[in-house]
């Protein structure tokens, strides 16, 4: 990048009467400027989808993704994991996060700062990152020196790797073998990557790992066939899961699942096998 303002740095025209509006005119502004997150996300769709078919690889193979960020994106890809498992049972060592940013980021925090250097290929050389892993950095500004590190170190290692940034010809996207422009623009609060730029990541993490998951084989037709969970929630879940795929009444549907320790996937291949 030049010495030029990045954009995610640089004040919003459309916002420079902020501190005036009431809370309501503060609402409406930001839905304005928020068709933006959905333009950026729908353009970057065919490099989201080819970032989906490496984690479904991996994962086919026992291999593993690793996020890495700091502050806002290294939480918004603490949240994404979490869910994983849940919703794909998934092993949760199928998908970490390598995280800077202080106590707030969670369990995963690796550095205190996102300018610590060594943090990032440290850990990345304790995992044992290689050839079969995936690693995905992710940095509104394109340029947070525990991502790079973090991006640079698991390409040397032999991983696939990919850059996601919100600012176009930030440095993070020239580090992997591909780089992602989510290319939201100024927040309307200015600097406030948490806004347009942190959205535009979760909706990337969102179809990546999504369609991950589904190319994966983890889905039958648009349900979670190999969720967990032992909650009343699940259990309804399930039973019209099971109901929706194979006609079955409710009761049937329960008995099935119960004698499959309720694995929605192994009462429906009991189902398919009587």
């Amino acid at each position: 990048m030049n010495d030029r303002l990045a954009p995610t740095e640089q004040r919003n025209p459309a916002s420079r009467h902020l501190s005036d509006l009431d809370a309501l005119a503060v609402i409406n502004l930001m839905a304005s400027e928020e068709y933006r997150v959905l333009q950026a996300v729908e353009q970057a769709g065919p490099q989201l989808a080819v970032v989906a078919g490496k984690v479904a690889s991996a994962f086919l193979a026992s291999g593993r993704t690793i996020f890495i960020g700091a502050g806002t994106s290294g939480r918004i890809a603490l949240q994404e994991v979490a869910e994983l498992p849940p919703t794909f049972g998934v092993p949760g060592s199928s998908f970490l996060v390598l995280a800077a940013g202080g106590p707030a980021a969670g369990p995963a925090v690796i550095a205190s700062t996102e300018d610590d250097e060594l943090a990032a290929p440290r850990s990345v050389a304790t995992l044992g990152v290689g050839h079969d892993d995936v690693v995905v950095g992710l940095a509104a500004s394109g340029a947070t020196p525990f991502v790079r590190a973090g991006i640079v170190a698991a390409a040397r290692a032999g991983a696939w790797t990919c850059g996601i940034a919100n600012n176009p010809g930030s440095p993070l996207l020239a580090d992997g073998d591909l780089g992602i422009v989510l290319d939201t623009g100024p927040e309307v609060l200015t600097g406030s990557t948490r806004l347009k730029a942190g959205t535009a990541q979760k909706l990337a993490l969102n179809r990546i790992t999504t369609a991950a998951m589904v190319t994966a084989g983890r889905v039958v037709e648009n349900h979670m066939v190999d969720m967990s969970g032992s909650n009343q929630k699940f259990r309804k879940r399930s039973i019209r899961i099971i109901v929706d795929l194979t006609g079955v009444e409710p009761e049937t549907a329960e008995r099935l699942l119960s004698e499959a320790d309720w694995s929605v996937r192994r009462a429906l291949e009991d189902h398919r096998m009587r």
